[in-house]
């Protein structure tokens, strides 16, 4: 082995330029080979129009195209059966790797609740963001006669006041009872009008 060294060494640089190249090559086609095996290189597969499915009946889908799935988010639609699946990500018909895992939204099979939370006598902007951020977009307001303007009486849903901790579902439309403050006014006017009340016979000016 030693003497072949000897030899290859005694010959012209060029020569061993063109050895050094043929080894990078061979190098570079080796984890070229090795890279494309690991990672499937050609061996796509597509992801199945599952829309509108059960989750149960797509997983027949999944597994014929050698993919897996979770299911990671859930939404509510009048428009969508309950539990079929409305999103995929990659979407469908995108080629992808086999053993992908495929993500799925499904249409919820009850409307989503939340509780309706403590919002008497505070203004109606606080109310109506406090309503928001437990997840209630339809927020209206009607106001009513009350001592204070634009502080919260309460809060109907369907035509009825409901009370602090009532689960709603969150697409509910909500009707935020505002005060207009016409109490406190006529009780402003009545002062500033000099109204009288006689007491034992007596005229006493307020």
């Amino acid at each position: 082995m030693k003497s072949i060294l000897d030899k290859i060494f005694k010959l012209p640089v060029y020569i061993h330029i063109l050895v050094v190249l043929a080894l990078f090559c061979i190098i570079i086609y080796t984890v070229l080979k090795c890279v494309d095996s690991y990672t499937n290189h050609n061996q796509a597969v597509t992801v199945p129009d599952v829309k509108g499915l059960q989750i149960e009946d797509a997983v027949v889908f999944f597994e014929k195209n050698m993919l897996r799935y979770v299911v990671i988010d859930s939404i509510y639609s009048k428009q969508v059966t309950p539990g079929a699946i409305v999103e995929l990500t990659p979407e469908a018909n995108s080629k992808v790797k086999k053993n992908r895992i495929v993500y799925v939204t499904v249409n919820a099979k009850t409307e989503e609740t939340a509780a309706i939370p403590e919002i008497q006598d505070i203004s109606m902007r606080q109310a109506k963001a406090l309503l928001n951020a437990c997840g209630f977009p339809n927020v209206e307001y009607k106001y009513v006669e009350g001592e204070y303007r634009d502080l919260t009486i309460g809060v109907e849903y369907g035509g009825q006041m409901i009370e602090t901790g009532t689960r709603v579902p969150l697409n509910a439309k909500l009707t935020l009872v505002i005060g207009d403050g016409n109490v406190l006014e006529q009780d402003a006017d009545s002062i500033s009008d000099g109204k009288t009340r006689i007491i034992g016979g007596d005229e006493s000016w307020f």
